[in-house]
């Protein structure tokens, strides 16, 4: 870990561009407009509407005069524009022109902080009118200040939360320290390797959050399995080593097939492909740490600390939790009632994580802009202004055409005589935009502004009308140029990638059913085990994508969340979470099924061995998932839509899994399969135990 964590610190992590990531045809516009010069200088926007009304033309002017004594003495600000008045004369923009290139973020962001103080007071002295400041560096700073906000708030909650659960489920300080130290360790050696991956293939940036997120899952998971079952083999009497060789050959056993359906469910992202193969990567390799570390690392210090561990015990708590769970305890009690009518017990909670998943049905994705930020934030209130009072700034199409420097001219008219017929398509707003050239000459473009956000449904079939109909009016103007290309970029960027998710999802579904089938034929031995398991790790899926379906493409829970629904989920969201909880699931799944195999093994009637189980796993299983439901449940209370999205879905998928799923249906489903849960056909190779 510690040579892991200097190639980090020294190399770096080298991330890929925004053009990597793209796809289709957008790819290839950004990677022209990447590639080339235009001269434009960074900007921001001062936004002035009237409250009532209009603006007048002397209004107009003293405010014009107003902001350039305001801004001209800024450190890197170039230039101020004359104002110009929306189409309605309810609205003002004045454009400030930054003193610096385009890339260089840290001056953008430094130059619009200083404006913002100067803004506040423009506003201050003018309360008829609402005054706010717009573009990429104050967007910058205002969302920037507010996730890292949110940020902190999760970091300062989350921890304590997980230390806390963890105390109960163990009742002492030295046992509930063990597993987080051992998911952090695992977390920072997979960064560590994830970084030292990047210096030859870049990855995508979120990467690190995705080994934060696995890591800490399942590294605590793992350990917390470990554990518990150590501790309960100490309480019948056995000595320390004995009770680690038995957690070792039991627990550490169902963790290592767990960790391996876990790998299987990662490495759906592989089949994805683009930016999900470094998130694969990542996840994998944290996943592969924390097996290795809770079958090496682990039983090292449980045999150094030996009685040790049960130091700084809880009053009362402490006591209680070493000892396995009774037979006549709730869940047991539960397990009891399912086994005796398991099919009704079946069919009844099939039936509602079937409820919970129809509303998956209708689910719409979509790669949103900036109506999924935060709407009380200034900066972002004052972009949604602007961009309704002037089209040509909010949403475009962006016409990129790549050709010959001395064809320009002949690009030029080209796409002049293509705006008729995007006004003709009837998806196209403003007036005739500007026709932008490199200063080499060989990249042109036209940003066609539609009235729609990004979020909206609308947005991509204007990209596709674009394409139908206004694209080939450019290449017949261009047919005669050597090397011509016409492609779209702007919002056809986030349609084209949002399509190519939705499409790469089904593919993945069904490579990590077919795997992680074969690897619990494999590990348990029986074909209708293995076909139980896909089919109730699916339900339990299908049921948080309904139940983040409801919340989030409807509004009845804006008040309660504290969002602003735009009708669609984030287009990456819903592979991500097919592989996150279909691994997390599958470690819940796997340490109940063990624990019903041993007792069945011990000679119980498969009715009994199933009581047995769930009364002797449920304390751990409840544990590790009341952990995920706790972390997850924080990012539900952050600022960014796409954020709250993620934390509500996994949040409820895990208390689905963990309650109704492993606490219900499988119970009643091993009951209906009796011996076949156990015994395998002659086919089945004898890997298994």
């Amino acid at each position: 870990m510690v040579a892991a964590g200097v190639v980090m610190l020294g190399g770096g992590l080298k991330t890929s561009t925004g053009a990597e990531q793209l796809v289709g045809d957008s790819r290839k516009a950004s990677e022209l407009l990447e590639g080339a010069d235009f001269g434009d200088r960074p900007t921001e926007h001062v936004v002035i509407s009237a409250r009532r009304g209009t603006l007048s033309d002397e209004q107009v002017g003293d405010l014009g005069e107003q902001i350039s004594q305001a801004f001209s003495g800024v450190a890197g600000v170039a230039s101020i524009g004359e104002p110009v008045v929306s189409a309605d004369g309810r609205t003002m923009l004045a454009t400030v022109e930054l003193d610096a290139e385009v890339d260089d973020s840290d001056r953008i962001d430094g130059t619009a902080e200083a404006m913002l103080p100067i803004t506040d007071r423009l506003a201050a002295t003018h309360p008829d009118l609402e005054v706010g400041q717009t573009g990429e560096g104050s967007l910058n700073v205002g969302v920037g200040e507010q996730i890292e906000d949110d940020l902190k708030k999760a970091e300062i909650f989350s921890l304590p939360v997980t230390l806390a659960i963890l105390l109960l489920a163990f009742g002492s300080v030295v046992a509930a320290f063990v597993p987080v130290l051992l998911g952090v360790a695992a977390v920072g050696t997979a960064l560590g390797l994830t970084a030292l991956i990047s210096q030859t293939y870049k990855v995508d940036q979120n990467t690190q959050s995705m080994v934060l997120l696995i890591g800490l899952a399942v590294g605590v998971d793992y350990a917390l399995f470990v554990i518990r079952r150590a501790r309960q083999e100490r309480a019948h009497g056995l000595e320390v080593r004995e009770t680690i060789q038995v957690a070792g050959r039991t627990a550490g056993r169902a963790v290592i097939i767990s960790g391996v359906t876990v790998v299987v469910s990662m490495a759906g992202m592989l089949v994805a492909g683009g930016l999900y193969t470094s998130l694969a990567i990542g996840a994998m390799i944290v996943v592969g740490i924390a097996v290795i570390a809770s079958a090496t690392v682990l039983p090292a210090i449980l045999s150094l600390l030996g009685d040790k561990v049960d130091r700084l015990r809880l009053p009362f708590i402490g006591r209680r939790v070493g000892r396995e769970a009774s037979i006549d305890g709730p869940w047991g009690r539960l397990a009891g009632a399912v086994t005796r009518r398991p099919l009704i017990w079946t069919l009844a909670a099939t039936g509602l994580l079937v409820a919970l998943a129809v509303p998956a049905a209708s689910m719409r994705t979509s790669l949103a802009g900036v109506e999924s930020l935060p709407q009380d934030v200034p900066q972002v209130r004052a972009t949604m202004t602007m961009t309704h009072a002037f089209p040509q700034e909010g949403s475009t199409i962006a016409m990129v055409v790549g050709a010959p420097a001395d064809s320009a001219a002949q690009v030029r008219s080209a796409l002049e005589d293509a705006w008729p017929a995007a006004q003709g398509t009837g998806q196209v707003a403003g007036e005739s935009p500007e026709i932008q050239t490199s200063a080499e000459g060989t990249v042109s473009v036209m940003h066609l502004p539609i009235p729609f956000d990004v979020s909206d449904e609308r947005a991509g079939q204007a990209v596709e009308t674009v394409r139908e109909q206004v694209v080939p009016v450019v290449e017949k103007a261009l047919a005669g140029v050597p090397g011509a290309e016409v492609h779209l970029g702007g919002v056809a960027e986030g349609t084209e990638l949002s399509e190519w998710m939705d499409s790469r999802l089904l593919p993945v579904v069904g490579f990590v059913l077919v795997l992680t089938f074969v690897v619990m034929v494999l590990s348990f031995g029986s074909p209708s085990l293995a076909l139980a398991t896909v089919v109730l790790n699916l339900l339990s899926v299908g049921a948080g994508y309904g139940v983040m379906t409801m919340v989030f493409q409807n509004t009845w829970a804006e008040d309660l969340l504290d969002f602003t629904s735009i009708g669609t989920i984030a287009a990456w969201l819903p592979l991500l979470m097919f592989v996150i909880l279909f691994g997390l699931s599958m470690d819940y799944h796997v340490f109940v099924v063990s624990r019903v195999r041993e007792a069945w093994r011990a000679g119980n009637s498969p009715k009994d061995a199933v009581r047995l189980g769930v009364a002797r796993s449920a304390g751990t299983v409840t544990s590790a998932a009341a952990v995920m439901v706790a972390v997850f449940a924080i990012f539900a209370t952050m600022s960014v839509l796409e954020m709250k999205q993620l934390g509500v879905g996994l949040a409820t998928a895990v208390f689905i899994d963990a309650t109704v799923v492993r606490g219900i249906l499988l119970p009643a489903v091993l009951a209906v399969l009796g011996e076949r849960a156990h015994r395998k056909p002659r086919w089945v190779p004898a890997l298994h135990d």
